[in-house]
Order: structure tokens, then C-alpha cells, then sequence
């Protein structure tokens, strides 16, 4: 047995025999290509001769067969490649099970700029890097250069007696940056919409929100008067005459904080003394249950840090701070410990592995995070 061992390991060595191989694979399996190395060979005969079929012939076969197989090379070689074909259908399985498995690991990326503009009869444009071939001709907006924003300020030359109303949506792991055609700029985050005419009239101007956005509000003056800019948002009706404030109506309650100058905010369906206004650094919490607002002195850096590329937290809900990573990174979480009395303070680029995200984490010591697949466990 031995020399016959040796014959065969020769014949795999000789070029025109595994030429004879490979050709015979190609045909049998059309969509394979295979390139065996030196090396290859060595481990896939080392792996064939353990084999227990081979010590008692090639196979299957019976050792007369096979000695006369072996005077006949091209013989050799079918029966070769059925024996190395099996064996690198199985090496190919299981690399491919990795691969698969790491591809999974790697799809877990941060968002990215990404919306689509919904237009009054249910037709669509996508927007953002890689989504600009075909954009539509539009006399209403143009769509910036990088694909990143979207601009409506030359729609006022179509007409204030335009009542069209476009939608911009944001999906999980998006986020868009959208110019008014008054020229109020409004950041929008992940899985939020914002819903606004193609042009204002010069008595109000007037949108509607779900998720988050970031407003920097132009001001507008017709005949010597400022036109108000109004966002509703859940039952809240939020006034503003020139200013800059982040509202976020997820988590079922509406959260205004406003930056710059003033607004006034009332609520649908609520009898109030008087509207509520709010100075610099105030947030003001609306509970649609309990019908109340808490309106408290804050830092907003903690606020909108996410239209700068962050995450921040200051003592939040470990809740909260799962809630948001799971928007921007598209992935679910699953709590195998009840976590309400953990909270986190910290920073982190929103552009970071999401890996080193949770280690973050992490080193609060309060919690061990896993990341399976496209979940988050979240486990004390």
C-alpha cells in the first residue's frame, strides 16, 4: 500500500495530471473554479489517504480496481476529483458559514444621510450618496451636489399659490438635512418625517413633525410683519418668530429645548391659563397621558449633539441610550435584565465601530452588552 500511496501522491504532483483534474471538475461543475496550490494538494492528499475508504481502495473501489486505476492516469484523475470535489465541497461550506457569519457582523454599520421626499400622489424620490441617478426634474427643490441635502428656497419663484405638501421621511439608520422655501433649515434624525408645503403664504408657515429634527428658523417679514413659523408635533403646537430649537416626540412624549430666542408652545385638546414660553437652555416635557408639561433649566449640548456626529448623555435611561443606538445602527435589543435603575453619562462619535460603542458602554461597569447578529443582549 504504501508504494501505491506514493504513486498517487505522484500523480497529483505531475502538472498534466492535475490539469486532467481540474478540466474534469470544470465540466461536472460548471460555476466552479478552482486553483490548487502546491500546498492544496499536500493537505487535501494527506486528508484523502485518512480516509478510511482509501485503505481499502479509492472510494469504494476494490484494490485490483484500483491498482488498475492506477496505470490509467485519466482514470485517477476522475476518480481523484469525486474524492477532492467532496472534500472541497465541505472546506467550501464551512468557509462560506464564516464568511456569512462574518458579513452579518460587519452589516451592523452606523446611518448615513439618507431620506426620501414623498410627493402628493404617492410617487417617491430617494435621496443621498449613491441614490442621485434619476433624480427627477423638479421646479420645487434641487438636491445638493453631495447628495446630502435637499433645498426648496427657488421654489418661491413657482408661486405663494402653490399647495402642494411634500414629505421628507428619514429611515432607521438615516438622517437628512432639508432647506425650507423660506430658508429655515431643519435637521432631520433617524426615523422621523417631516411634512411641509413646497412654498409658504405670507400669513403663516406651518409643518408638521414625528421623530426629531433640529429647526434654525428664518426669519420672514411681510408689510412690516414677522410671519410666525408653527410646528405641530403630537398635540403640541410650538410658535416661533426667529430661532433655534430641537423638538423629539419619540418615547411618547413631546421634548422642546430651545437654543436661540423665544417660542411659545400650547397643546391641542388642552385649556391652559396661557401659552408656555420658553427662554435659552429651557426644555419643556409634554406627557399626552397625564396632559402636564415640566418645563426645566438644561445644557443643551446633550441635546443636539446627534445633528453634530454624536452621541451624549448625561445620566440618561440605559433605555433611552439603547432606543437611540438602535435607530442610527438599524439593529433590535433584548434585555435579559431588567436595567431601569442604570443610567449613562458619556460621548462617543455616532460614527464609531459599534463594537467599540458598546464597550463604551460597558465600562460603566452597570451592564455587559453582546452584539449577536443584529441584536443587542443587554445582560447585569
Amino acid at each position: 500500500m504504501d508504494v501505491e500511496k506514493a504513486e498517487l501522491y505522484a500523480l497529483m504532483q505531475d502538472p498534466n495530471i492535475e490539469k486532467d483534474i481540474l478540466l474534469l471538475w470544470n465540466q461536472l461543475h460548471e460555476d466552479q473554479s478552482l486553483d490548487i496550490t502546491k500546498e492544496e494538494s499536500g493537505r487535501m492528499y494527506a486528508h484523502i489517504l485518512s480516509r478510511p475508504e482509501v485503505s481499502t481502495g479509492m472510494c469504494g473501489t476494490s484494490k485490483p480496481m484500483y491498482q488498475k486505476l492506477l496505470r490509467k492516469a485519466a482514470a485517477v484523475a476522475a476518480m481523484l476529483a469525486i474524492c477532492v470535489g467532496a472534500y472541497l465541497l465541505l472546506f467550501q461550506s464551512n468557509t462560506e458559514q464564516k464568511e456569512v457569519l462574518s458579513q452579518a457582523q460587519a452589516e451592523v454599520l452606523p446611518g448615513s444621510n439618507k431620506a426620501r421626499i414623498v410627493f402628493e400622489d404617492g410617487t417617491f424620490q430617494e435621496l443621498g450618496k449613491g441614490a442621485r441617478a434619476g433624480v427627477l426634474e423638479s421646479d420645487f427643490f434641487t438636491i445638493g451636489d453631495s447628495g446630502e441635502e435637499v433645498s426648496y428656497l427657488g421654489s418661491s419663484k413657482v408661486g405663494a399659490q402653490t399647495t402642494q405638501i411634500h414629505t421628507l421621511i428619514t429611515p432607521i439608520g438615516g438622517e437628512y438635512v432639508i432647506q425650507l422655501a423660506d430658508g429655515t433649515k431643519v435637521w432631520l434624525n433617524a426615523d422621523s418625517k417631516l411634512k411641509y408645503p413646497v412654498s409658504f403664504n405670507s400669513d403663516l408657515r406651518e409643518v408638521e413633525l414625528e421623530g426629531e429634527a433640529y429647526f434654525d428658523v428664518a426669519k420672514v417679514v411681510v408689510n412690516n410683519r414677522r410671519v410666525p413659523f408653527v410646528v405641530k408635533s403630537k398635540g403640541q403646537v410650538l410658535e416661533v418668530l426667529g430661532t433655534e430649537f430641537n423638538v423629539n416626540t419619540f418615547r411618547d412624549k413631546v421634548t422642546t429645548t430651545l437654543i436661540e430666542g423665544s417660542v411659545r408652545v400650547s397643546f391641542d385638546g388642552v385649556s391652559v391659563d396661557q401659552p408656555h414660553i420658553l427662554r435659552p437652555n429651557e426644555q419643556a416635557t409634554y406627557d399626552g397621558k397625564s396632559k402636564k408639561i415640566h418645563i426645566v433649566q438644561i445644557d443643551p449640548y446633550y441635546v443636539t449633539a446627534w445633528k453634530s456626529g454624536d452621541f451624549a448623555f448625561d445620566n440618561a435611561p440605559l433605555e433611552n441610550v439603547m432606543e437611540d443606538i438602535a435607530r442610527w445602527y438599524d439593529v433590535s435589543i433584548e434585555y435579559k435584565s431588567k436595567v431601569s435603575d442604570v443610567r449613562f453619562s458619556g460621548k462617543v462619535s455616532k460614527f464609531e465601530n459599534i463594537e467599540t460603542l458598546l464597550q463604551t458602554i460597558e465600562w460603566t461597569g452597570s451592564v455587559k452588552l453582546k452584539l449577536d447578529g443584529r441584536r443587542i443582549i443587554v445582560m447585569k
